[in-house]
Order: structure tokens, then C-alpha cells, then sequence
């Protein structure tokens, strides 16, 4: 009789542990992993949405339960929470409200991304990013970047001529836009990661990462993200060794230009140094001025799409006006002036606002760090930050996948800042 008590106090146990509150923030916990796992393909962008939002149910409903606070870190909140209500009060005035509610449904997603990361973030340990976001980055990563080489080989590519560019095979062609800025965002975590893992199988592995990710980086061909990529290597040398960085800095300059002047002697990368997409640009946001001085409040509509409802007729007669540009996209291919003419300047300065804070913020916990671990791994998100907002200077890609990657890793960087102040408080 005693035996079979035991063994069912035993069992009652094992399922009081298993459906507990701290057992449901660990699933809770693993299942934002695997949101950030299915963000490696643009393909399951929609999956990736569908399975995010029953986590942040879950983990209001948790909250409530236990009688936790909903409200999180005010100084990024805020600045959130007025973008995002700008937006709604220029709806009604777009030259299209369906096209303008349908694309801030996605920034309101954004917003939810942020939220519930910091929610679930919060009730995890201190060596979640370590133990379960790093290694699901590292295998999404290698899986995305070694299938996109291979499609890229496959096509012929190669390292002396930009016509065919590295990126994610899809129906309609490699999507290299969606494979740079990917490794963007990752490259610097898997940098920081290596400084904060200790084991030599790990720092195998996430050199094999960062290998993988140089490789996608330099083959998409992408100048904006290469600029990009520069300027996170420079900063995070100089946050490590501030005495070096200019000096690597005059090397890496001298040796780009070396670069360049050897190839254009050879006559190779003729696309890379040709101008032709600079005007491009220039084309393009050159319209989306003249729709900001003249609707400078509030905008003209905001969303991607709405610069070709409004000027897709322009953009044709400029391209057969201009026989040196061959493609004029379609496109603002700048977050920023796509902002200022869609919401008007309150909009962007509502959005700048935002990013800055996020910027200030993972930097001061970057300086308060107590721990090498989270030295690094606030360090990583930063040049992240840093990194992602200098690309969308070129191009309006703050949207999709990106996004979601973007506010978790922020969502994460303010949870553990809680989870530090927690720690402090508990020692004092």
C-alpha cells in the first residue's frame, strides 16, 4: 500500500511541476524559439505569425493569473505606442486607407512581437539567450545560408561578376535583398556569442556561423548591407579596443580601395561599380520629396506600395526618358523617406524617436552589464540595432521576418535588463 502511495504522490508531482506556471513560461520559452526558427525563410513568415500570437495570449492569460504587471519598459513603449498612433490618425487622408490600415496592421504586429517577447523573455533564466536562442539562430542561420549558397552555385554564380546574386530561392527568383539583410542582423550575434561561450564545440560551431554568413553576406551583392556591415565591425572594435579601430579602420579603407581599382583595371564587377542603381534611387526618392514638401503633416499614405499607386505612370515615363537607368523601382528603398512621406515629418519624427531609444537603451545596459555573458550579448543586439538601421537608409525592408527577428532581440535585451536590476536588488 505505501509503495503504490508513493509512486502516486510521485506521479501528482511530476504533473503539478509539469503544469506550473514556471513549466508553461518554459514552453512559452521554447516556443518563441521557435518562432525565431521559422523567421529563417520568408516562405513561412505567415506560420511564424500564426504560431507567435497564442504565445502572447498565453502569456497575458499567465500574467493575469498570477497578478503580474502588463505594463513593460515605459521609455520604449511610449515612443511604440505614438508611432503607432500617428499612423492610425493619418489613415483617413492616404490616397488609399485600405492599402495604409493593411500596412500598419503589420507595425500594430510589430508591436505585439515587442510586448509578448518581453513578457515570455522575463520569466526565463538568465542563460535563455545562451542555452536556447543563440543555438536556434546558429541552426536557422547555417540551414538558410548553406541552402542559399547551394542555389547559388547551382545558378552559376561566382566571386567576379554581380550578375548573379547571392539569396533565398523562392518561386519568383533568389530574394538576396531578404538574405542580406538576414545576416545582418545575425552576424554580430554570432561574433559576441563566440567571445561569451566557453566551450570549444560551440565556438566551432558558431565559427562555422560566421563563416556561412560572411560567405551569403558578400556573395548577395548587397552594397548597403556591405556599408552596413562595416560600420558595425568598426564600432564593435572600438567598444572592445578603442586604440585599434582607427587603425583598422585606415587599413580597411585602403584595402577596399585597392579592391575596387584592381577590379575596375580587370573590368570586373562592372555592375557593382556602376551607377546606374545609385540614380535609381536618386529617381525614386526624389518623387517621394516632392510628395513630402507638399503634404509635409500628414502624408501622403503611409505603406510601401502606396509610391507606386501614386507615381507607377511617373516611373514609366522616367525610365524612357533616362536610357542610362534600366529599372527605376517601384519602391521608396528607404524606410525613413517612406516614413516622412507616408505619415508626414510628425511620422518620422515619431519613428526616429523610437529608434533612438532603442539604441540608447541597449547601449546603457551594454555599459551596466555585471556579467561577460551579458557584456556580449547586449553588445551583439546593439550592432544589430546599429547595423539594421543604416540598411533601411537603403532600402524598405523593415517589414516581414526582419521585423519580428528585429523586436525580439530587442524584447530580449529589455527583459534581461529587468531580470539585472532583479538580480541587484536581491544582493543589496
Amino acid at each position: 500500500m505505501s509503495i503504490r502511495l508513493d509512486v502516486g504522490q510521485a506521479n501528482n508531482t511530476l504533473n503539478a511541476r509539469l503544469f506550473s506556471s514556471s513549466g508553461l513560461w518554459t514552453v512559452l520559452g521554447w516556443g518563441l524559439c521557435a518562432v525565431i526558427l521559422l523567421g529563417f525563410s520568408p516562405r513561412l513568415f505567415h506560420i511564424q505569425e500564426y504560431f507567435f500570437f497564442p504565445l502572447l495570449g498565453m502569456a497575458v492569460l499567465l500574467c493575469v493569473s498570477e497578478r503580474k504587471p502588463l505594463w513593460i519598459h515605459a521609455s520604449l513603449l511610449t515612443p511604440f505606442l505614438f508611432f503607432v498612433g500617428w499612423i492610425a490618425f493619418t489613415i483617413p487622408f492616404s490616397i488609399d486607407p485600405w492599402i495604409s490600415l493593411r500596412e500598419w496592421q503589420k507595425v500594430v504586429a510589430q508591436l505585439a512581437v515587442f510586448y509578448g517577447t518581453c513578457l515570455i523573455v522575463q520569466e526565463q533564466r538568465e542563460e535563455y539567450f545562451q542555452k536556447k536562442i543563440l543555438p536556434v539562430l546558429l541552426l536557422g542561420a547555417i540551414a538558410c545560408y548553406a541552402y542559399s549558397l547551394l542555389d547559388f552555385l547551382e545558378r552559376g554564380g561566382n566571386l567576379l561578376d554581380r550578375t548573379i546574386r547571392a539569396g533565398f530561392p523562392k518561386v519568383d527568383g533568389a530574394d538576396f535583398t531578404w538574405l542580406s539583410t538576414n545576416v545582418l542582423m545575425v552576424f554580430p550575434l554570432f561574433i559576441t556569442g563566440f567571445l561569451a561561450v566557453t566551450g570549444s564545440g560551440k565556438r566551432l560551431m558558431l565559427v562555422c556561423g560566421m563563416l556561412l554568413s560572411l560567405s551569403a553576406l558578400v556573395l548577395s551583392y548587397s552594397r548597403g548591407v556591405w556599408l552596413a556591415c562595416l560600420t558595425q565591425i568598426v564600432v564593435g572594435g572600438f567598444l572592445v579596443h578603442k586604440r585599434y579601430t582607427f587603425r583598422l579602420l585606415v587599413i580597411g579603407i585602403a584595402a577596399f580601395l585597392t579592391l575596387g581599382v584592381v577590379l575596375g583595371q580587370l573590368g570586373l564587377h562592372r555592375e557593382t561599380f556602376d551607377p546606374w542603381t545609385v540614380k535609381a534611387r536618386l529617381a525614386v526618392w526624389n518623387l517621394s520629396a516632392a510628395d513630402l514638401l507638399d503634404h509635409p503633416i500628414i502624408g501622403v499614405g503611409y505603406g510601401v506600395p502606396i509610391l507606386e499607386k501614386r507615381h507607377g505612370q511617373r516611373i514609366v515615363e522616367l525610365e524612357a526618358a533616362n536610357r542610362g537607368i534600366p529599372d527605376i523601382p517601384e519602391k521608396p528603398h528607404n524606410w525613413y523617406l517612406m516614413v516622412a512621406t507616408g505619415t508626414g515629418l510628425p511620422g518620422l519624427v515619431f519613428f526616429l524617436w523610437l529608434l533612438t531609444k532603442v539604441g540608447t537603451f541597449v547601449y546603457k545596459e551594454f555599459t551596466k552589464a555585471t556579467t561577460p555573458e551579458s557584456r556580449w550579448l547586449q553588445m551583439g543586439i546593439l550592432l544589430m540595432v546599429l547595423g539594421f538601421s543604416i540598411r533601411i537608409f537603403f532600402d524598405d525592408s523593415f517589414g516581414g521576418s526582419h521585423s519580428y527577428l528585429f523586436w525580439i532581440l530587442v524584447g530580449t535585451s529589455v527583459a534581461f535588463s529587468k531580470l539585472r536590476r532583479g538580480v541587484e536588488k536581491q544582493i543589496v
